[in-house]
């Protein structure tokens, strides 16, 4: 658990009332709620059931664009179900970790959201050899500004919904 101590600077991140924070909470304790088991070792990792489609997004919160990927992403999760979607772990991916990968691509679908133009995680998949069936960057694609640096709540509800509905709809789209 994160102590007060810990979260000098970085208030964002730490702090319980903030959105990313309560929708994680909200998700788990939907989970537990549900009795669904957390993944927590490695044959779990292999053996457990997967959702139709991984999300693999940027996250990147130096940018309200990055951050708005992951926010956009928990909503649909919520939304749609564990069942439906996924979270991948991009890092992951990126250090080169194989279980993650090989859970990637065993995956049905796999939607990669970039949240500007520099498009880091399309890249890692791409240097990966990792599978991607489709893509959205919320910057080129629905014309939202990343404003930054060290400014991740920086975007407007109106981005937001945007961001969740073209989420929601390359996902269908993935059927």
């Amino acid at each position: 658990m994160v102590q007060p101590s810990d979260c000098a600077g970085r208030p964002s991140r730490c702090n319980p009332q903030s959105p990313v924070s309560r929708l994680i909470t909200r998700i788990s304790m939907d989970r537990l709620e549900r009795s669904e088991p957390m993944i927590t070792n490695e044959a779990d990792h292999e053996t457990s059931p997967k959702p139709r489609v991984g999300i693999f997004y940027c996250g990147g919160a130096m940018s309200s664009a990055g951050e708005l990927t992951a926010i956009a992403s928990f909503e649909v999760l919520k939304r749609l179900g564990p069942q439906q979607v996924g979270m991948g772990c991009v890092s992951a991916l990126a250090a080169g970790i194989p279980k993650h990968f090989k859970t990637m691509q065993s995956l049905e679908k796999v939607l990669v959201i970039d949240g500007c133009p520099n498009s880091c995680v399309r890249k890692i998949i791409e240097k990966t050899g990792a599978k991607m069936d489709a893509y959205l960057n919320l910057g080129k694609d629905l014309g939202i500004k990343k404003i930054g640096p060290f400014k991740p709540m920086e975007f407007t509800a109106e981005d937001s919904e945007k961001a969740v509905q073209a989420i929601l709809d390359k996902v269908e789209s993935l059927s």
